[in-house]
């Protein structure tokens, strides 16, 4: 009858989840993207290609299944910028991780040579998904694909759309 307690307290510390002695880290990550491309398509139909860098950075926890992030990218026709998206990527993922994320973006066109540029600030919903390779140390390499979709007037529920797809490559470091 004694070993009974005893045999059910082992059972008990074989299924209880083991606690860690140091809290599970954090981590802030800076990225610079000088590589990127866009394809902005207007609600007529026509594309627009071309190049873009940008900045962007994320925050997520140690086995933790969601970060936190947000990107600024320019070119010679327009800025975006998403303050801030949630990201859902493998807990335990290690050198390589990949995410998928949605976020709330803003659009600021520049206008093309010779016309006047709209001073709108467009608002949209953003879709994006990267990968992140670690290089060791605090570097890693990313990459990144967005798919935005913004008015084409001031209203953010307008009929009128223009979608913004883009592609970046960039190195990065863990704060």
């Amino acid at each position: 009858m004694r070993r009974l307690p005893l045999l059910l307290l082992c059972l008990c510390g074989l299924f209880a989840p083991l606690a860690s002695a140091e809290p599970p880290s954090r981590s802030l990550g800076v990225t610079a993207f000088p590589v990127g491309a866009f394809v902005l398509k207007d609600p007529d139909g026509r594309r627009e290609v071309g190049y873009s860098a940008g900045l962007a950075w994320s925050y997520r926890r140690e086995q933790s299944f969601l970060e936190v992030g947000g990107h600024m990218a320019s070119n010679r026709r327009l800025t975006e910028a998403t303050p801030m998206s949630l990201r859902v990527t493998l807990p335990d993922a290690r050198r390589v991780r990949p995410y998928l994320g949605l976020g709330v973006s803003l659009l600021v066109s520049h206008g093309r040579e010779g016309e006047e540029a709209p001073r709108v600030l467009q608002l949209g919903p953003e879709l994006c998904g990267g990968m992140d390779v670690e290089l060791g140390g605090r570097l890693f390499l990313s990459a990144q694909a967005r798919y935005q979709n913004f008015s084409a007037t001031g209203s953010p529920f307008s009929g009128r759309r223009q979608a913004l797809s883009t592609a970046f490559l960039g190195v990065g470091m863990h704060l």
